[in-house]
């Protein structure tokens, strides 16, 4: 699942690789330091808040980043959770 950045830095996208409803994994094309709230759109124009817990660079621009979930309903999370590829 793909996701618009809202960042001060500039434009930006994640990808989403790994949920359980309260923590997430994605890429990103920015770095966050630990404590910083990564704000994103999916293509529904729904807002994903994560404040990161760690992070690591992967390449040139590509970015690990992970953190807990902030401020979601039950049905967002469920939402979440079923556009994830199935294991």
């Amino acid at each position: 699942m793909s996701w618009k950045l809202l960042d001060p830095r500039g434009e930006g996208t994640a990808r989403l690789l790994e949920s359980d409803g309260d923590w997430a994994v994605i890429e990103a094309s920015h770095p966050y330091p630990i404590g910083a709230t990564v704000r994103a759109l999916d293509p529904g124009a729904t807002e994903y808040r994560i404040k990161v817990r760690g992070g690591k660079k992967l390449s040139e621009g590509v970015f690990r980043v992970e953190g807990r979930l902030l401020g979601m309903t039950r049905e967002q999370r469920e939402a979440l959770l079923a556009q994830l590829p199935q294991r």
